[in-house]
């Protein structure tokens, strides 16, 4: 691995970083969204196939158990990129977010209070690491569905309202590939 910096990225890659600091924003909260609305499907084109496979297995056991985990006054106060590295195949951009809310659990039939802390939002150091796939294709202005070719608007859940087929974001942006809190 090769340690760059925001300058050097912005040479080889056509680098934004204010746009990479708001996709991050938005990836995090799209994520936590998520999870509370025990629905993977709308940020699985935004993160990586090991971390959908394991947000997916976490949301499974909160159905199981009949619970929701609420996010509740959520918002993310500071984004940082701590670490740019350069691999064979990919760029790494490490991100250090620090984000404010409220996290705990209700009773899904109920909606009462199980536990957690919901009486005032706590701040939280995130760890968020991002990869994207060098000598890319180009992401363009007009985004195209892979199965069908008809317009798609992938912020929104990435998946195809007529055939169905999956918009694989990594292939010409930066996805999350690891969450540390």
């Amino acid at each position: 691995m090769i340690k760059m910096t925001i300058q050097e990225l912005k040479e080889k890659d056509s680098f934004n970083e204010t746009e990479f600091i708001s996709k991050v924003d938005n990836t995090f909260i799209m994520l936590l969204s998520s999870i509370m609305n025990r629905n993977m499907d709308r940020v699985s084109h935004k993160i990586s196939k090991n971390l959908y496979d394991k947000y997916q297995e976490y949301t499974n056991d909160l159905i199981k158990k009949h619970e929701i985990e609420c996010f509740d006054e959520m918002n993310v106060a500071k984004t940082t990129i701590t670490k740019i590295e350069e691999e064979d195949d990919y760029y790494v951009i490490q991100v250090e977010l620090i984000s404010r809310y409220m996290d705990y659990y209700i009773d899904e039939e109920t909606k009462k209070y199980k536990r957690g802390i919901n009486k005032k939002r706590i701040e939280k150091k995130n760890i968020l690491l991002f990869k994207k796939l060098k000598n890319n294709k180009e992401l363009g202005s007009v985004r195209k569905c892979p199965g069908c070719g008809a317009s798609s608007d992938i912020n929104n859940t990435g998946i195809c309202k007529y055939c169905g087929a999956t918009f694989d974001l990594y292939k010409y942006d930066y996805i999350l590939t690891e969450l540390k809190n």
